[in-house]
């Protein structure tokens, strides 16, 4: 005679993920334009990164309160890559999706440093002034 096993799957209280997971609190807030934007999901999502915490499910970002510079710069550099621009006739696509607005100024002589591990004299000035003040730097750095 056969015996047949019934076997159910394991509900676990526990997180199937390992680490010091934080809740990603819903943040809402309005533009200058109108609109009104949220970030975070409301999951236990967050995990600690270098920068800060990064949710797993919505890819909602916080920022620590002073990052090193070179993690900054990490982050940037591979920001950057993934969230590159295209342009095509009179739209701009970023990762396939069009956008309206400009994407940040970077000039193209400065594009060469992207690969550098360490980040650059300029980028410190890129992180703390807005654009305006930053072109104006521009027209005063030495490039190379």
């Amino acid at each position: 005679m056969k015996k047949i096993r019934i076997s159910r799957a394991y509900e676990s209280t526990k997180s199937p993920m390992k680490g010091n997971f934080r809740v990603c609190s819903p943040v809402s807030f309005v533009l200058e334009t109108g609109e009104a934007l949220q970030r975070g999901c409301g999951r236990k999502g967050l995990y600690e990164t270098d920068v800060g915490w990064h949710c797993f499910y919505c890819g909602n970002y916080l920022y620590r309160e002073r990052p090193s510079l070179k993690a900054l710069w990490f982050h940037f550099r591979v920001g950057r890559e993934y969230w590159k621009a295209m342009f095509s006739r009179d739209s701009i696509f970023i990762n396939g999706v069009p956008v309206t607005g400009l994407h940040d100024f970077l000039p193209r002589s400065l594009l060469s440093d992207l690969g550098e591990p360490n980040p650059p004299p300029w980028f410190s000035y890129f992180i703390f002034y807005d654009g305006p003040e930053f072109k104006k730097y521009l027209e005063n750095y030495k490039y190379g």
